[in-house]
């Protein structure tokens, strides 16, 4: 029975499409003209009879099915690429320096680096941590882990995932309950974190309290210490939902109201356009979104 299935080459144009929504760049990453890729897509869409991406004038959008199609023939690359890897060793070798914020790098990133270099024992990542710098710092790191709600030019960004805000604790301060409702929330103690200031108020507008009416104990330096502090039961931290990722998933904080509050800026993984075509950037980008796609603390926040 005749298979029905794009060619290897259109997926790897669509999965790549898909991640950089843009068929120039992901024309340079595969080292194409962007006429083939265009070229791949459409014959792509007219054989499977539905549009898979939306033409916005300049720029462009998954469709709902082509986000769909992408996750899944991305988890797909993802498989076949490993396998590849275990069987037959990757010829790609090096260093790939990433810049990411402390929290995210030790609570969320470290604990699956192994995983990675299993897969590319000979691709070496370098970490660039920094508390504060929250813009990508070009001379600094390749590639970089991104908060942002105004891209730079001359930059690419990968959307990983849209910012979410939410308030977490530790399961003690919550004295056996599972979800408490807004008033008991506010009768805790709160914490304050100096290198996001928006991130309280702005939770608090969207249940309609302000900070008057709440005790506001003590104040961090940034996330990684107010993350301590809720662990060790000192109060409620309004956090970037990526920051508590990992320590959701280890039952260390949980979220003591599921109220949720959209941010305006995304998470992204940055890169310069000169690295396009670096293999090592590519490795490091679908192993990341695979990570991303199979966190189950972050699919349940976002």
């Amino acid at each position: 029975m005749k298979r029905h299935i794009p060619s290897l080459q259109a997926l790897k144009a669509f999965e790549a499409t898909a991640r950089l929504l843009s068929f120039q760049q992901a024309a340079k990453e595969l080292n194409v003209t962007h006429s083939a890729v265009s070229h791949q897509i459409k014959k792509m869409e007219q054989e499977l009879g539905k549009p898979l991406f939306e033409r916005l004038g300049r720029s462009i959008a998954l469709t709902d099915v082509g986000a769909l199609y992408a996750a899944q023939i991305r988890q797909a690359l993802h498989d076949i690429e490993a396998s590849t890897q275990r069987l037959f060793g990757d010829p790609d070798k090096g260093e790939l320096s990433l810049q990411i914020y402390m929290g995210i790098g030790s609570r969320w990133l470290v604990p699956r680096l192994g995983d990675f270099r299993d897969q590319y024992p000979d691709i070496n990542i370098e970490l660039y941590s920094s508390y504060y710098d929250w813009d990508f710092e070009l001379n600094s790191a390749d590639i970089g882990i991104i908060y942002s709600d105004n891209p730079e030019s001359g930059l690419i960004y990968q959307q990983l995932f849209k910012g979410t805000l939410i308030p977490v604790c530790s399961p003690a301060l919550m004295q056996g309950k599972s979800a408490i409702n807004l008033d008991q929330l506010l009768a805790m103690p709160f914490l304050n974190i100096a290198e996001s200031p928006l991130n309280l108020p702005r939770w608090l507008q969207h249940v309609g309290v302000t900070e008057p009416q709440i005790n506001i104990v003590s104040e961090h330096d940034n996330h990684q210490l107010a993350l301590e502090a809720a662990i060790a039961g000192k109060g409620v931290a309004i956090v970037h939902s990526f920051f508590a990722s990992g320590d959701l998933s280890h039952n260390n904080l949980i979220i003591p109201m599921n109220h949720q509050v959209p941010e305006i800026g995304a998470w992204y993984l940055v890169q310069p356009s000169g690295t396009l075509s670096d293999s090592k950037v590519s490795h490091f980008a679908r192993w990341l979104h695979h990570q991303i796609a199979h966190d189950e603390a972050l699919r349940r926040i976002n």
